[in-house]
């Protein structure tokens, strides 16, 4: 899609509207991107934000796939050329390159009728970075020769996503 508020929220509107048990969905602009506590994620255009979503059975399954999620995001990384030690998961939902954050995640659960749903956010800087006081920040395209695109990403995602 073009433009949405939060993929989260999309997704959870998704679930709310019985449209589907299960999907991905990602945008090309966020205006509403969080992160969390409620901090705000900054969405600039031309990085990635997309959110997946199924249904589970168990609630504490819920930290399983944050943790899944961050591997798959960080053998991405690693398949597209970076060096596994220049490469940390930042406990528990944020992945650096050389100590500046590249990547967030969101993971949330949420009821609709009886039934459990799992919903990841995942906000990858592709193409450029905020400036942030609180922490330093950098984008994937940057370190690599052969710049990644959304495609290659989300194929990644979709291909992963059948997995968990």
């Amino acid at each position: 899609m073009d433009k949405t508020n939060s993929t989260n929220e999309f997704c959870i509107n998704l679930i709310k509207n019985n449209i589907s048990t299960n999907g991905i969905v990602s945008a090309e602009i966020q205006t509403n991107g969080r992160g969390r506590y409620g901090n705000k994620w900054v969405s600039k255009k031309g990085n990635i934000f997309l959110s997946f979503y199924k249904k589970i059975r168990l609630q504490r399954d819920i930290i399983k796939y944050q943790y899944k999620v961050l591997k798959i995001v960080k053998n991405f990384l690693i398949k597209k050329g970076l060096k596994e030690q220049n490469i940390q998961i930042k406990d528990p939902n944020d992945i650096l390159i050389n100590n500046k954050k590249v990547c967030g995640i969101l993971v949330e659960s949420y009821k609709n009728n009886k039934s459990l749903f799992v919903i990841a956010g995942i906000g990858l800087n592709l193409a450029s970075s905020p400036n942030l006081k609180k922490y330093k920040t950098t984008f994937l395209n940057k370190y690599l020769k052969k710049k990644v695109n959304k495609l290659d990403f989300l194929e990644f995602i979709k291909k992963n996503f059948n997995k968990l």
